[in-house]
């Protein structure tokens, strides 16, 4: 008797198949798993056996483990000292033998199953770590064809065994914080297959994520030629829901791979008549889709199936998850229409996954803004997938009077959702077509205007603040930032204040939730609408100028981003007159230690200064989880490490006035084109007004996030302390543990009810959503549309996006993930995945930035364009494509990054 996962089991070492305790992953694998699954539900798979985990535990020796648990001492990027252990080890499994238990068992249940001299198996690896839910890691382990004799078999499996430490899967494990020990495999054996067709089927199509088109790839003979890329298969796409065959497109297949009949597989040239005719009937096409299907409800999720034609009969090879889709928007609509979603976070330039409750609390904020406006509160105007916020924007597309512009609007926010839209629109746009009948119109009628009328009332008192604001901007005294900025500061202030009004924890978490009306209703923006539209009347009139257009933007040290860089820069230069602050702050000393040092105290009550104002504020603050800057500072004195070493006193307010003298040069030259014209005096005053205005409005671009992040430090803090309340309860393990559960479950446990959470695998699901890029546009059906636009431009191997900086800059990247635990040094590109206000101050050092999201208007790209640094942002996967250390060059002219050197 042996234990396997808690469970016990008679003569563990090997076991059929079709016994219900096969589909124990602990004992036979992933791959083992879902086989046995598939033969006690009925579905058609060859016979076999699997030799279990317990025969791999009994293998193994005493100095062989000690070889494996070296391994968790190699980083991952150590491919030489990866190769050297790994071959080590593969070669000592190679020379054990299995016990005579394990022998005997293997030989017994073979000969239970009559084989003969001439049966032949098929013998597959089956790792613990394999083929399941969330990760496939699927090719790391041997498979074995046609192997015939007993002796070869037993050969063979320990061979797969072996190959639980190929090069590649060692490096994997290193990399995702899997360990090498805990590793275990099973080796599924099973009688070997002569089809006439095999091939591979997705459930649902891994390219675009649509749930509802299955693919398939067929070829003659054995699948070993497809999967290996030796033959241009026949490719299907099939509607699942009707069975349609979309596309059949017949593959120019030169060779097949096939059994010999003295054990293992050859290559044999196909005749010309077969090369280029279908492989597959319409018949065997709809089957495969049919049992493809069943398949898929089995599992419960979308399946990478391998199968095979054999006399006309369908035969299951084995089925694993597709575990690089995106997840399905949640909750899904109510009706079988086309949904699309924009993602909010890709319009705030931050596309990084969020914890549960954190996602809750923007749900309801969402939602209520759009009711608030007048839009159908019995419409879902937000949704989730993936840790992201994604905002419905389904009823314009279906409307003939916004779809055709829509694209066009969208793109001047974000092109990659522009793009992604247009091509939506181009493939699927009837979908989007609303058939309905003379009387459904009429019946309409009241809902569409009821809408527009809580819209308009709403929205008057705002619309005349905001003409009056946008008139004064033209006509009245210059607008006072100082102004502007408490308007916003109060208004968040404000509605902070009634979040944490509440006397008890459950009525300050509540009040998260209870978004305040006053939330919604945003203080007027006349001058900042007012200085976009000066800008788009100076860059119409001024076409060759532009950048002289440009120019006259820059330099506003009232600006807030600008102010946060001047703080910080103020914050080094207090820094240098105490050598011993430095020298804390170069050994990463804590904050705490500064008051011991000579100098300390300035500093802190300087930095206490600076958090006075912009404290509220963090990295990645759209994320409410992540703590503010007066909860950890470390971010900030990093900053200010690397500006004390890579900058001179003042030079950060040297460089705003060189700016502002550079816009008051520039606008004087505007100022002389125009009086060179026709009307010329008229129109010198008219630039001139509109300079002003342009640079008065553009300034306070940045307050009304300044005023936001009030409300979202307070909602941090009180979901904060409710976490460390219900741990020191005892209710929760951790305090962070409170991010990951949900609205209800919150409630219920501060009101006292228990409740059920794992929160353990709460955090990995968010992990696994953190590693995946998220897509800016995505539709109810599941498709993931990048919006990548297709250009004949781009050098070979270089990446994409949208330049919004001009300029070009050739240097070393610096991949930075986490602000708080990474820097940048002057000099250095910046490679992030995100770039909203947090991350500003690292702009300091950067020569040239790389973002994987954002557009014109987002942060970043303002920043970058006000100090002169060629960007691009909306590239996507930018920070795993490059390495930190690698030269590469950033054209935020042309929108295109290339990799000089793969070597980092």
């Amino acid at each position: 008797m042996s234990e396997i996962g808690g469970a016990r089991y008679d003569n563990p070492a090997v076991i059929s198949l079709s016994d219900p305790a096969a589909t124990d992953s602990e004992l036979v694998g992933g791959k083992g798993a879902n086989l046995a699954r598939l033969a006690t539900s009925g579905f058609p798979i060859p016979d076999g056996f699997c030799v279990t985990t317990v025969a791999y535990q009994q293998l193994i020796d005493t100095p062989t483990r000690e070889v494996i648990a070296s391994l968790s001492e190699l980083e991952p990027t150590d491919s030489e000292a990866i190769a050297d252990v790994g071959a080590t080890v593969r070669k000592q499994i190679q020379e054990l033998v299995f016990p005579d238990g394990v022998r005997d068992s293997i030989r017994g249940i073979l000969k239970k199953k009559g084989t003969s001299s001439t049966e032949t198996y098929a013998v597959r690896s089956s790792a613990t770590a394999e083929d399941l839910p969330d990760a496939s890691f699927a090719g790391q382990q041997e498979t074995f064809l046609n192997v015939q004799g007993v002796d070869a078999v037993i050969d063979r499996v320990r061979d797969c065994m072996a190959s639980l430490f190929t090069d590649r899967a060692i490096a994997y494990r290193a990399k995702n914080g899997i360990s090498q020990e805990d590793i275990s495999i099973a080796v599924v054996v099973q009688q070997m297959v002569s089809p006439d067709v095999s091939g591979v089927l997705f459930t649902a199509d891994p390219r675009t994520g649509n749930r509802h088109t299955t693919t398939i790839e067929a070829c003659l003979g054995l699948g070993e030629a497809l999967v290996s890329g030796e033959v241009n298969a026949d490719s299907i796409t099939v509607d699942a829901r009707t069975g349609d065959i979309r596309t059949y497109e017949v593959g120019d297949q030169q060779i097949a791979v096939r059994r010999r009949p003295t054990g293992g597989t050859e290559t044999v040239e196909l005749p010309s008549s077969e090369r280029s005719r279908p492989v597959l009937t319409d018949d065997q096409v709809h089957a495969l889709v049919k049992i493809g299907r069943e398949i898929e409800l089995l599992f419960d999720r979308p399946q990478d199936i391998e199968w095979s034609v054999t006399d006309g009969e369908v035969i299951i090879l084995q089925a694993r998850p597709i575990t690089s889709l995106f997840p399905l928007p949640s909750p899904a609509p109510d009706d079988d229409r086309l949904h699309v979603y924009i993602s909010m976070g890709h319009g705030q330039s931050f596309a990084e996954a969020m914890p549960p409750l954190v996602v809750d609390v923007w749900k309801s904020y969402v939602q209520t803004l759009f009711t608030e406006y007048g839009f159908d509160p019995d419409t879902q105007w937000v949704v989730e997938a993936g840790g992201r916020i994604y905002l419905n924007v389904s009823p314009p597309l279906r409307s003939s009077l916004l779809r055709k512009r829509f694209p066009e609007r969208m793109g001047e926010a974000n092109e990659q959702m522009g793009t992604a839209i247009g091509d939506l629109l181009d493939r699927r746009g009837e979908e989007f077509y609303q058939d309905r009948t003379l009387l459904e119109r009429v019946a309409s009628i009241p809902t569409v205007a009821s809408s527009a009328w809580t819209l308009l009332r709403d929205s008057i008192p705002q619309l005349i603040t905001v003409f009056g604001g946008f008139v004064g901007a033209f006509i009245g005294s210059p607008v006072s930032p100082e102004r502007e900025q408490a308007k916003w500061e109060t208004w968040g202030q404000n509605i902070a204040s009634q979040v944490r009004s509440p006397e008890d924890t459950a009525g300050q978490v509540r009040a998260v939730f209870d978004i305040p009306r006053e939330a919604t209703q945003f203080p007027a923006m006349g001058s900042l609408i007012a200085g976009n539209a000066a800008e788009g009347k100076l860059e119409r009139q001024f076409p060759n100028a532009p950048n002289d257009v440009n120019a006259v933007g820059k330099g506003l040290p009232q600006e807030m981003l600008t102010k946060v860089n001047l703080g910080i820069g103020d914050l080094a230069d207090v820094a240098r007159e105490y050598p011993a602050v430095v020298e804390a702050l170069n050994r990463d000393a804590p904050l705490e230690a500064l008051e011991s040092v000579e100098g300390g105290d300035a500093f802190r009550s300087e930095l206490a200064e600076f958090l006075d104002s912009f404290g509220h504020r963090a990295t990645g603050e759209m994320d409410i989880s992540r703590p503010r800057w007066r909860d950890d500072p470390s971010v900030l004195l990093s900053i200010v490490q690397s500006t004390v070493k890579t900058s001179d006193v003042g030079e950060h307010r040297d460089r705003v006035q060189e700016l502002e003298q550079e816009a008051a040069a520039a606008g004087k030259r505007l100022e002389q084109r125009a009086g060179n014209r026709v009307f010329g005096s008229l129109r010198r005053r008219l630039v001139t007004r509109l300079i002003r205005t342009y640079r008065d409005g553009i300034q306070t671009r940045e307050y009304p996030k300044h005023g936001v992040a009030y409300f979202y430090a307070a909602w941090h803090e009180v979901l904060r302390d409710a976490g460390k309340r219900l741990a020191s309860q005892g209710k929760l393990v951790d305090p962070d543990d409170v991010w990951f559960l949900r609205k209800a479950e919150l409630f219920d446990v501060l009101d006292g009810e228990s409740i059920d959470v794992d929160v353990t695998a709460r955090r990995t699901k968010f992990q696994r959503h953190a590693s995946m890029d998220a897509p800016p546009v995505l539709t109810s059906d599941g498709e993931a549309l990048s919006g990548e636009s297709e250009r004949e431009d781009i050098p070979a191997g270089a990446l994409v996006g949208t330049g919004v900086s001009d300029g070009t800059f050739e240097g070393v990247a610096r991949v930075v993930r986490d602000p708080s635990e990474e820097r940048i040094e002057k000099g250095e590109i910046l490679v992030a995945p995100s770039s909203d206000p947090g991350w500003t101050p690292l702009f300091l050092n950067a020569a040239g930035i790389v973002v994987e999201v954002g557009g014109q208007m987002s942060h970043g790209s303002l920043v970058a364009r006000e100090y002169g640094i060629p960007a691009v942002v909306s590239v996507r996967n930018a920070t795993r494509k490059i390495q930190s250390g690698q030269q590469i060059r950033v054209d935020g002219t042309n929108g295109i990054v290339e990799l000089l050197d793969r070597e980092s």
